[in-house]
């Protein structure tokens, strides 16, 4: 118990130090009383923090599996709650609007409820480095927690370029640093990319730690295009780009860069895709647009593939990513990018598995002998893996299911539900929006595609709870809900 109650202390304490930058905007903004309001609610967070810190300093604090797994589950339903404490005291927000922003921009899901034409910017930028953390709080999940446990069948082989180890479980602050450092890296190169491309600074780092977490929130009102040009959205696509691959790559690459697409065929296959779906927007940008200047198209295209492809939504303008059929979009962003990053969705490790352990049932119909081992790149993929998979397939869509009736029963009809569903468990909330038909889109209130500012409280209680599911990977909280275990304890 204590080694979760030191890492929920943790969590919260980096939240409310995200309060910090923020005030500097409130202060440089003439906001005085917003600012003070910032730094009290940040105070108090960090000062409840320390407390428990240092109240449980001095005794054991390791984490063993089971406990690891509540602890996961802790940090990513209670550190929206006490983010919905600032949204709603210092945004205005009801108690249920707050919540859904906390989740939606700590699950990188990039829905907003806020009204950016006149939310101060330290609100805006706080709201934007929320994203950012919530971005690195996935990647610290998935390597420390969910790849050792096997969830989903993810491979822990990788976390040995980190951790040094595969399959024991971390919780202490110095195994965090090689993420974070990197993390922290690529923020500042987007940031610097969207300074060079003629990006308003703050916009531009705001703009950098929602792609570098594939979030989808946009801190301002009206498109993209009025605010980034287009040499600005290809440094988007590509720091969205960094966001889709695992976070290993990069050290692969340095340190066998002639096996580098022996090694990684996620990267490569990812990458084929952002480029293939890219060419193919382009196309359909063209043909619409009656052969405009085809620079910008170019820049407009990667940005659209990269958005879907890393589960992030954001859009050069509106329209664009509806140019497509709403089902191949859909399954775009359900599939996702890499397994090791901040991306919602199936992923494409878990895709080409099933794709290749079809293949070789469907061939063993014909050669029942025969015997084949299934390999992704330097990852085998064995059959404790591939039930693993499968599991969560299976589990991930009953949960679609499940979502679609709920948004269906409480605010959308059947198409507007679906996509609801889908855009929220893979984290790519402004896809709904994306694609609200243009029938639908001049009255909110609608009952057939509303928007989120008009969907009923119980529509945003069921989107809370599918945020978070896709984020914790599904199968880590059927595990903590296994009461027999815990009776037995």
């Amino acid at each position: 118990m204590l080694g979760i109650l030191h890492v929920l202390a943790v969590a919260v304490a980096g939240l409310c130090a995200l309060v910090v930058p923020a005030v500097l905007f409130a202060i440089a903004d003439g906001m005085r009383d917003l600012a003070m309001s910032m730094l009290l609610v940040g105070s108090l967070g960090v000062f409840a923090a320390l407390m428990v810190l240092g109240a449980i300093s001095g005794f054991e604090r390791r984490l063993g599996r089971a406990s690891g797994y509540l602890a996961l589950v802790a940090v990513w339903v209670v550190l929206p709650v006490f983010a919905a404490v600032s949204f709603k005291t210092l945004a205005g927000l009801s108690w249920m609007d707050a919540w859904f922003e906390a989740a939606s921009a700590l699950t990188t899901s990039g829905s907003s409820l806020l009204t950016r034409e006149t939310a101060p910017q330290a609100i805006l930028f706080f709201r934007s480095s929320m994203e950012w953390y919530g971005g690195f709080i996935t990647l610290v999940s998935i390597i420390h927690v969910l790849a050792p446990g096997g969830f989903g069948g993810l491979p822990a082989g990788d976390r040995r370029m980190i951790t040094g180890h595969a399959s024991d479980m971390t919780v202490y602050l110095g195994e965090f640093r090689g993420v974070l450092g990197q993390y922290v890296l690529m923020t500042f190169l987007v940031f610097v990319g969207l300074m060079l491309a003629g990006v308003n600074g703050p916009y531009a780092g705001m703009l950098a730690m929602v792609a570098i977490a594939t979030g989808g929130f946009l801190p301002f009102d009206g498109a993209l295009e009025d605010h980034a040009g287009p040499m600005a959205q290809l440094v988007l696509a590509a720091g969205l780009a960094l966001g889709t691959v695992s976070v290993f790559w990069r050290r692969r690459m340095v340190r066998s860069p002639r096996n580098f697409l022996t090694f990684n065929p996620e990267t490569s296959v990812i990458g084929l895709g952002i480029l293939l779906i890219a060419l193919l927007f382009a196309a359909r940008i063209f043909s619409v647009s009656g052969g405009a200047n085809l620079g910008p198209i170019l820049a407009e295209s990667l940005l659209t593939a990269a958005s879907l492809v890393a589960t992030s939504g954001i859009e050069s303008r509106p329209g664009v990513i509806a140019l497509w059929p709403d089902i191949v979009v859909l399954a775009i962003v359900l599939v996702g990018g890499g397994i090791y990053s901040t991306t919602g969705g199936v992923k494409v490790y878990r895709v080409v598995a099933m794709a290749v352990h079809s293949g070789r049932e469907l061939n063993r119909l014909i050669y029942p002998s025969s015997v084949t081992n299934l390999r992704f790149g330097r990852h085998r993929i064995d059959e404790d893996s591939m039930r693993a998979i499968w599991t969560y397939f299976a589990l991930s869509m009953l949960i679609l299911a499940s979502a679609s009736l709920a948004f269906t029963l409480s605010a959308a009809e059947f198409e507007g539900g679906i996509t609801m569903a889908v855009a929220f468990f893979a984290n790519a909330g402004p896809v709904y929006e994306a694609l609200i038909p243009l029938a639908y889109a001049t009255d909110p209130a609608n009952p057939a595609w509303p928007q989120l500012v008009a969907m009923p409280a119980s529509a945003k209680l069921a989107a809370i709870v599918v945020m978070t599911l896709g984020r914790l990977e599904v199968m880590v909280v059927f595990a903590v809900l296994n009461v027999r275990y815990w009776m037995t304890r």
